[in-house]
């Protein structure tokens, strides 16, 4: 599963590095990548985060730092109601920093982020310089993002999300449409019965060959993925709504109760009624 090259452009930000605060319903399926990290905190929403091959559910305050070139997205699970989503965005290269020696100190923290680095109870001062950024001047602005990028290189704790390195270049830009239709069509129909057959005719491949194209891409099996993208929203479901287990199972793809409990049970090292137990 390719991910679409996203273009940056900085031209329209007149800085040497993007800014943006973005409020939506919801997350909509965009897996994609660009040459430039990325800096994003979550300050509203819930649903499934996908970082390189790492596919985890994200919640309020979620923040994680992208590196270059590595396919990213975050996808709002809609059955947990009509709340907003919210992010704060920063896209920036690291090569803005090269001509300062005093900037050194980030260099371990992009090589770290080659593979995606998740804050997982990011400092008040942290979030704060953060949602505030867009009320500063420009200058102001340009010192403030230092200062993030100097927390960031001790915050704790933090810790790697993806296992392999994703960061592959496409060349073929005329098969993007149809990879990312191909994408959005996955996580979109998550509640629906999604096989190997279908998704081959698809994506106008045989069976085989969908398979083994997946898998070199996304760095799962398509079953796999496809499971472990429905046992997330799944758990989103039992943490934050009072359906009942049967009706999340059938909400989420799953065709039978009992395929349900060994899939969620598989992933998640617990039982669905464990799992609710042990949230609430």
């Amino acid at each position: 599963m390719k991910p679409a090259l996203e273009q940056i452009a900085y031209e329209k930000s007149r800085q040497s590095f993007q800014f943006f605060n973005f409020k939506t319903d919801a997350f909509k399926p965009f897996w994609h990548y660009h040459p430039e990290l990325e800096l994003t905190l979550i300050t509203k929403g819930n649903g499934t985060r996908f970082i390189g091959d790492s596919i985890e559910p994200f919640s309020d305050f979620d923040l994680i730092l992208v590196g270059e070139n590595l396919p990213h997205n975050w996808v709002s699970t809609h059955e947990l109601g009509d709340a907003q989503s919210e992010a704060y965005v920063f896209q920036f290269n690291k090569d803005l920093f090269g001509q300062f020696a005093e900037c050194g100190v980030f260099e371990t923290l992009f090589h770290e982020a080659a593979l995606g680095i998740h804050y997982s109870n990011p400092s008040h001062q942290l979030i704060e310089k953060i949602t505030s950024f867009a009320s500063k001047s420009k200058v102001l602005q340009l010192a403030t993002f230092i200062e993030i990028l100097q927390i960031l290189v001790g915050e704790e704790p933090r810790r790697i999300l993806s296992s392999n390195n994703n960061q592959t270049k496409y060349h073929h830009l005329s098969t993007l449409d149809k990879i990312s239709k191909t994408t959005n069509y996955i996580l979109e129909h998550l509640d629906q019965k999604l096989t190997v057959n279908h998704m081959s005719k698809l994506t106008n491949m045989v069976p085989q060959s969908f398979c083994r194209w997946f898998k070199n891409h996304a760095g799962h099996t398509f079953v796999s993925f496809l499971n472990q993208s429905r046992v997330q929203r799944a758990g989103q479901l039992l943490e934050s709504s009072n359906m009942q287990i049967q009706e999340i199972a059938f909400s989420c793809g799953f065709e039978s109760l009992s395929h349900f409990n060994r899939t969620f049970k598989k992933f998640q090292k617990k039982s669905p009624s464990e799992f609710r137990r042990r949230s609430s």
